[in-house]
């Protein structure tokens, strides 16, 4: 499987399953929806679950979401994101979102966090077995 093309303005992290991220749209409710990459501007996230309907909650490119991105169970940044990309992969909406208003501490948080996987992607072996 090759990398995904680089298209943003900032390198993406693809989001490994152990570091558990995912984010909730509030105006859904309290689903878990997986994030796929991360970047300084941007994330990749599911907007629908198994089996629901996208006619339930319509999307469309160019629109505002208020989302909370978790880091566990219990810890989130709230952020605002611009949807710019919406890709169908099976009965999934996959998202592409740029963060909103940059200068907030919330944006620099998220930025903050990238530069830390960055470091950790440098060095991190993954234990199997």
């Amino acid at each position: 499987m090759s990398a995904p093309s680089e298209r943003r303005r900032s390198k993406r992290h693809p989001i490994l399953q152990s570091f558990s991220f995912f984010v909730v749209v509030p105006k859904k409710g309290v689903f878990r929806l997986p994030v796929h990459d991360l970047s300084g501007v941007g994330l990749g996230f599911d907007y629908d679950m198994e089996g629901e309907e996208p006619d339930e909650f319509p999307l469309e490119k160019g629109e505002i979401l208020e989302v909370q991105f978790y880091l566990n169970q219990s810890l989130f940044i709230p952020l605002q994101v611009k949807v710019v990309r919406i890709l169908k992969e099976g009965n999934v909406r996959r998202v592409g979102a740029e963060i909103q208003d940059r200068d907030k501490k919330t944006s620099k948080a998220l930025e903050a966090l990238t530069d830390v996987i960055d470091q950790i992607a440098d060095i991190a072996q993954i234990a199997t077995g």
